[in-house]
């Protein structure tokens, strides 16, 4: 039977059953996935996917915007007021020799829930003395808190509002004025942007103010060519298409890399360890004899290894990467099942009549191998593949939860495995968990539905007459 028939046969199984088109759908859309990644997504923000400097604009832990839609709220996404967006007034004092600088940016706020974080960016130039900055919040009823005043410490000062003390003392300040009770923890970004009552600090009864919030950044600094310029940020609690993680890293960014990734490592896995093991086994029945009973030895001798345990302490020793890790599973799988399945079937493929032409026309036994053996397993062996690619998938996944997968790239398991250790699950960040888990999920069912298509040409029991 030759090489195109089998293809053919192949080919016509995928496409005239359901589950085979089910299965090619899916696969495409992985693959789609693939290629967005590949083209839109640039890689140097994968390559920064570790970096929290890169992310730290991004709001932590919140849910995607499309989760809106179940719920009944107007749930505020992350607003970004760029320096662009201040009105910036500058003038030099020449009898005190102090130069003034005022950005002023109005923020309209009509949502239904609160700020999650607040933070404030300023990038100051100065040439000796570093200027004093005071930054004041003007509610919509009129109110003024002034939230910092400090001497800068670096050309570029990240101000992390809800989370230093010092602000939350000036909050809590602000507070005592109106008469609040502040024995209870203090949020800046829930008693800044609440209806003024006594429960502006309770975060169950707090009520949201809306209306426009203005920003007044004032710097006083030492010398005439100094300026300042700011950026303030009112983290959201939605964001994107598949939300943030613990690390502010943007979680879409991981779903669509983890889509070549996962695909390039099972398929490469599926692939090599597939095609060694059927060659393998169709060398042993072919030849037989000494070469025969050692290859059969080898095999066992692979099959009552535990694979699991060695690939973990391998991991742990070398803490390789994923490219290295599949090496490590081609190295662990030249012999197994496969090898003794293809052994089988090409004991039946020797006593074809067409195997006895050849032999008898003088071809060389290489020769018949590889073109008339080999060609009769690759059903099985495409079988076989597809078959695999899920395994190989979930043992990454599982790999990376136990923490030994790659850390350097966002794969589907490592997302996962940052899950369980950011305690995605007790939190209740569905999203963390849920996303990447639903497409391994995907994947595999993908590679399951072709396999099933694929049996009526690998199982002859099964195959039309």
């Amino acid at each position: 039977m030759s090489l195109s028939r089998e293809i053919q046969d192949l080919s016509q199984a995928l496409l005239t059953s359901r589950s085979g088109k089910t299965g090619l759908i899916i696969l495409a859309i992985v693959l789609g996935i693939s290629l967005f990644a590949a083209i839109y997504v640039p890689f140097d923000v994968v390559a920064k996917w570790n970096e929290p400097t890169f992310w730290q604009k991004n709001p932590r832990t919140v849910a995607p915007e499309w989760g809106t839609f179940f719920i009944n709220k107007n749930l505020p996404p992350t607003l970004d007021v760029a320096p662009d967006d201040f009105n910036k007034n500058e003038y030099f004092v020449t009898a005190s020799s102090l130069k003034y600088v005022t950005l002023e940016a109005l923020i309209t706020y009509n949502y239904d829930d609160f700020p999650s974080e607040l933070a404030a960016i300023v990038y100051a130039t100065y040439a000796e003395q570093r200027p004093l900055v005071t930054i004041t919040l003007e509610r919509p009823d009129g109110l003024k808190a002034v939230l910092y005043r400090d001497i800068l410490r670096s050309p570029v000062n990240y101000l992390y509002l809800s989370s230093d003390r010092d602000i939350r003392d000036n909050v809590k300040s602000f507070l005592l004025t109106l008469g609040v009770d502040t024995t209870r923890t203090i949020y800046p970004e829930l008693s800044l942007f609440a209806v003024k009552n006594d429960d502006m600090v309770d975060t169950r009864k707090a009520s949201v103010l809306k209306g426009f919030y203005r920003i007044r950044i004032d710097v006083i600094a030492a010398a005439e060519a100094d300026t300042a310029d700011a950026e303030f940020l009112l983290y959201g609690q939605v964001y994107g298409l598949a939300g943030t993680d613990s690390n502010r890293r943007d979680l879409f960014i991981g779903l669509v890399w983890g889509a070549p990734v996962a695909l390039a490592f099972g398929l490469s896995a599926a692939i090599v360890t597939s095609i060694i093991q059927s060659l393998l086994g169709a060398i042993s029945a072919w030849y037989g004899g000494l070469v025969d009973e050692v290859i059969q030895r080898v095999t066992e001798t692979y099959m009552i290894l535990p694979f699991l345990p060695f690939i973990i302490m391998i991991s742990i020793v070398f803490r390789v990467d994923i490219w290295f890790l599949v090496v490590i599973i081609v190295a662990l799988s030249l012999f197994g099942g496969v090898t003794k399945t293809a052994r089988s079937v090409t004991f039946q493929i020797m006593n074809e009549q067409y195997i006895e032409a050849a032999e008898s026309y003088g071809a060389s036994r290489r020769r018949i191998l590889f073109l008339y053996i080999m060609p009769r397993l690759l059903p099985y062996i495409v079988a076989n593949i597809v078959l695999a690619v899920p395994a190989y998938v979930f043992l990454e996944a599982a790999l990376s939860v136990l923490g030994l997968g790659d850390p350097m790239v966002p794969t589907w398991g490592k997302m996962i495995s940052d899950a369980y250790v950011g305690g995605a699950a007790v939190h209740g960040f569905w999203w963390w968990i849920l996303l990447p888990a639903v497409l391994i999920m995907v994947t595999a069912s993908a590679f399951a539905f072709i396999g099933y298509a694929l049996d009526k040409v690998v199982n002859p029991r099964l195959r039309e007459r």
